[in-house]
């Protein structure tokens, strides 16, 4: 953690706190956005899911920055171009503090130039990030298992921030989905997200299960990661995982926020998250970490995932809810209504 106060005298009263927000992943624009003020800029990472978010107008001044991909040397190269751009954006928009989610170069390029640089993350893997990011504010929730040290932390998980946590949508939703695909209403129908990898950590957690739910009894909606960036669904995702029986899928950002609304969920993914552990004793979530291994005991976790969603049919899903909301608002400023 750097400590550098001289670039600034005193703290600015709230209303004058100007925020640079860095916009890596569609989960951050659905976390950040709520604390958005019309003066904050924003620094958004070029991908297909961000282009179709940023659709809907947005009153802030806006910086894309190319996406740090492919080999540690064309990784080096974007950064390196990434960090630039964002100094010459910094310069000419100047604000107090700037807030990054598992994204360095930003945090980098603010260096001697904003007071506050505050590094957020739940994602314990990636460790390089963790070393190239030069902040004052390190913020980590309270279930974090890595080794990096944390000025603030917050309780339960981030989803929670930002998904509705009530299990209204699905009542009204109930059946729907069976009818408008001619399907029983006993029918089980599971909402299918399978993660393309490409991500800084993506390909060393994936686990290849093509062949193995194949052989499910439930019905499959497919949406695939790259859908989001054609059919406009990418603010809505969060909460329509959830008008499904359940959730399957490799992503463990979608599995968290289908897990903290109640529904029904299978990851198969080989990841290691203090955020899985905390939501490891929910009932209605279940986590194959175990390659493509796929024995009885496999059969049997898959089992209980489907008796879950039948249960959960007429017993009513009950949201998993923490003060996570209340602790980033204290951090970051009101939600603006």
């Amino acid at each position: 953690m750097d400590d550098e106060r001289s670039v600034h005298s005193l703290p600015p009263s709230g209303k004058d706190m100007r925020t640079c927000w860095v916009i890596d992943h569609p989960a951050h624009f659905q976390l950040f956005r709520q604390w958005f003020r019309d003066d904050d800029i924003l620094v958004v990472t070029e991908r297909q899911e961000l282009d179709a978010m940023l659709v809907e107008e947005l009153n802030q001044h806006i910086l894309r920055v190319p996406r740090v991909k492919g080999s540690f040397l064309q990784k080096v190269s974007i950064g390196r171009r990434r960090q630039k751009a964002v100094r010459a954006f910094l310069q000419a928009n100047p604000v107090f503090r700037v807030i990054s989610k598992g994204a360095p170069f930003e945090l980098r390029a603010a260096k001697g130039l904003v007071a506050e640089r505050w590094y957020l993350t739940d994602t314990e893997v990636n460790t390089a990030a963790h070393k190239l990011a030069k902040a004052t504010h390190i913020l980590l929730p309270e279930s974090w298992e890595g080794s990096l040290n944390a000025t603030h932390t917050y309780p339960g998980i981030l989803p929670q921030a930002y998904v509705p946590l009530n299990s209204s949508a699905w009542e009204s939703a109930k059946g729907q989905v069976q009818r408008q695909i001619g399907l029983s209403e006993d029918d089980l129908v599971v909402f299918h997200r399978k993660l393309m990898g490409g991500g800084i950590h993506d390909d060393a957690e994936l686990v290849n299960y093509d062949q193995v739910i194949r052989k499910m009894e439930v019905h499959f909606v497919e949406n695939k990661e790259s859908a989001a960036a054609t059919d406009g669904s990418a603010w809505d995702l969060p909460v329509q995982a959830t008008l499904f029986d359940g959730v399957l899928t490799g992503s463990t950002t979608l599995a968290a926020e289908a897990v903290v609304q109640g529904g029904p969920t299978l990851l198969i993914s080989k990841a290691k998250r203090g955020f899985l552990t905390y939501l490891s004793d929910q009932p209605h979530f279940f986590h194959w970490n175990e390659d493509d291994l796929f024995d009885g005991r496999f059969t049997e976790m898959a089992n209980e995932w489907r008796t879950h969603m039948r249960e959960t049919r007429s017993s009513g899903r009950t949201p998993v809810i923490d003060k996570t909301k209340a602790a980033l608002d204290d951090l970051f400023g009101q939600p603006i209504p």
